[in-house]
């Protein structure tokens, strides 16, 4: 049985610990510089795990095999180095670091000291854009050629007292174009390519104690050609995300069809193919992709490669990219120009 540690026991760290739990893992460890934290997640797990407010006590320990990195995104790269060290296997939440220099620095550890580093990109596990990128090399709709998502979402007072280090534009390494950009670049990475430059605008500042963007757009070109825009935004209202959820919205159009998500599970589909119409007219097919826990997907995913020795998914090489694109964006921003990406 694989022991883990978990590192950091806010709303992540829960929700990972209770997923290596459905995997048969054993939580070890619960790690907070809050006590009472760490106590809480031990609780809700119904576990024997030992208490600590510092991390190096859960890496002296020999039965721990893995250690699970839940914690501000400045801190990932200091943490996930004593790991590597001690020769513990890491999962670490995304961003997979504040910095390329300290993704770099994580990666060259983690391949030096022979141990997994896989970042935990929970949306790369997505049955509805396995689901979507399956569609697309079908050719249902043809030459993709435009790229629209959405991430819609409010802040929440609960958000922000369960998150006070996300107000700080260092320790949160920007704002909702890093937090939830990063996500949504991963996805782009996956059904339509690579990018080739990012121009990026911040929007006037609705909440003004975080420090980093709570809405931001970025424009993006592939370099296959496709052309793509990304909404990030925590201040876009409505009943659903004043209520705490979010909205996520994706439309991909080609020359033969659209591809559009609105509600999370169902994809609407439109085809010019013939086995798709009815005579010359469009039909609308909609396709219910039935939701997954993907927290619980990713963790299967990281215990899984423990076994085989395969390579994660979204290794931290893998997830170097969509961070690169973030940082492009803020480099946008800053200077009003297109970056562009080799």
């Amino acid at each position: 049985m694989t022991s883990v540690a978990m590192i950091g026991c806010g709303w992540a760290g829960v929700r990972h610990a209770q997923a290596f739990r459905q995997c048969g893992a054993r939580v070890a460890w619960a790690v907070d510089v809050v006590e009472s934290r760490a106590a809480e997640l031990r609780r809700q797990l119904n576990s024997e795990a030992r208490l600590a407010t510092d991390y190096q006590e859960a890496l002296r320990d020999p039965r721990v095999d893995a250690v699970d990195i839940c914690l501000p995104h400045d801190l990932h790269e200091p943490v996930a180095l004593a790991a590597a060290q001690a020769g513990k296997h890491i999962l670490c939440e995304k961003p997979l670091a504040a910095t390329l220099e300290e993704a770099d620095r994580m990666i060259a550890a983690c391949e030096k000291a022979g141990v997994v580093l896989m970042i935990a990109e929970n949306e790369r596990f997505s049955p509805l854009a396995l689901k979507v990128r399956q569609l697309l090399d079908q050719g249902v709709i043809g030459k993709p050629a435009l790229f629209l998502m959405t991430r819609q979402c409010y802040l929440t007072r609960s958000f922000l007292e369960d998150r006070r280090w996300f107000l700080n534009a260092k320790t949160a390494a920007g704002g909702i174009m890093m937090s939830g950009g990063v996500h949504d670049f991963s996805t782009a990475l996956l059904l339509i390519g690579d990018v080739h430059s990012v121009y990026s605008l911040r929007a006037p500042q609705r909440f003004l104690e975080m420090e980093g963007d709570d809405t931001s757009v970025a424009l993006v070109s592939f370099k296959n050609g496709v052309v793509g825009s990304f909404v990030q935004s925590f201040v876009m209202k409505s009943l659903v995300t004043a209520a705490g959820s979010e909205i996520h919205t994706l439309r991909i159009d080609g020359d033969l069809g659209s591809i559009i998500v609105e509600d999370g599970h169902t994809i609407r589909l439109y085809s010019e193919q013939a086995e798709m119409r009815s005579g010359e007219t469009l039909v609308q097919h909609e396709i219910y992709v039935p939701e997954q826990d993907t927290f619980f997907l990713e963790v299967q995913h990281f215990l899984d490669c423990l076994r085989t020795g395969n390579e994660p998914v979204t290794s931290g090489r893998a997830m170097r990219r969509p961070l690169e694109i973030v940082l492009a964006a803020y480099r946008s921003m800053e200077t009003g120009a297109p970056v562009f990406l080799s």
